[in-house]
């Protein structure tokens, strides 16, 4: 029974999974868009075998995946007192290339979201601005919320790299945790400025993927500063990377039909992140990387420590 499930817990049954429900979840959005709506009216049309046939997808993806957290192995705590798990240091290994990679290149992906929403949000508020100073009637956005969301990108640009760069150059750790808040905290700005853009529109299948797939990655993001905060929930973590995938590909298949590049960018900056996680963490939750042998003063559970450590 430990084979069964060591072989179906690794990161190759993780990332297969969360990419091919992705696909499905796609290609049924896709579907969706070019059947579930009525023409002229944009309306969505009642039980349209995409829109019920997507739902259950991502429901099942859901429970799949819970399924998948649930039976992954994990490391046992150290039985030599005053030793803990520093999971933090998972994502410090310099030993694969491939997570500080994928995470280097969602933070210049987000860097181009910055890019290209800035300029659209100065457009909008020289435009509201215009129509005020004429004294017609302005427009129903200012620009404040895009721009905003161009600041989020850039933090979230600034997080990523930080987190590249402390997977490509472990040491000293003491800003992960804030540095993986960023994307996060870029993220809340972002609900809003979407849930703005779409606060009139009475059909709900036009933008609650989006919704949904901004709740996930912030979520996911939110988990993921937890680990170097001491809050680990690393089942938890391995879901919402899973789910961010699986919903941020049906999102992505929105955004470009409308061709609202912004979302487009951020979508893969989380969609990118999530399976760098993916990638390293299931992994690396049966051996977890050593501390150098030094002791480590026990605490509640797995609980923060915060004083540096080299891992080589």
């Amino acid at each position: 029974m430990d084979l069964r499930i060591k072989s179906i817990s690794g990161r190759w049954t993780w990332l297969a999974c969360a990419l091919a429900a992705g696909l499905c979840a796609a290609a049924l959005r896709k579907w969706q868009l070019g059947s579930a709506f009525e023409e002229g009216a944009g309306l969505a049309v009642p039980w349209a075998p995409a829109s019920v046939i997507l739902t259950c997808v991502l429901v099942m993806s859901a429970a799949w995946f819970i399924i998948l957290a649930m039976y992954q192995p994990l490391s046992r705590r150290p039985r030599t007192a005053g030793q803990a798990h520093r999971w933090d240091l998972v994502f410090l290994e310099a030993g694969d290339p491939v997570y500080p990679v994928l995470v280097v290149l969602a933070a210049f992906l987000a860097a181009a979201a910055a890019a290209a929403l800035l300029p659209m949000g100065l457009r909008q508020w020289q435009e509201y601005k215009a129509a005020v100073d004429a004294g017609i009637q302005p427009p129903s956005n200012n620009g404040a919320l895009t721009i905003a969301t161009a600041a989020g990108a850039v933090l979230a640009f600034l997080g990523l790299l930080q987190m590249g760069r402390d997977g490509l150059r472990p040491g000293r750790r003491g800003r992960g945790g804030f540095a993986a808040a960023l994307p996060g905290m870029a993220g809340c700005v972002w609900l809003m400025e979407s849930f703005r853009a779409h606060a009139a529109n009475p059909v709900l299948w036009d933008y609650a993927p989006l919704l949904l797939a901004i709740v996930c990655g912030m979520l996911f993001f939110m988990d993921f500063a937890g680990i170097s905060a001491g809050v680990c929930r690393l089942r938890r973590l391995l879901w919402m990377a899973s789910m961010t995938v699986v919903l941020s590909a049906p999102a992505l298949v929105s955004a470009v039909a409308e061709r609202n590049w912004g979302d487009v960018l951020l979508l893969l900056t989380q969609l990118l992140t999530a399976a760098a996680v993916l990638w390293r963490l299931p992994s690396s939750l049966k051996n977890p990387p050593p501390i150098n042998g030094t002791p480590i003063p026990p605490a509640e559970g797995e609980a923060s420590i915060q004083e540096d450590a080299t891992h080589e």
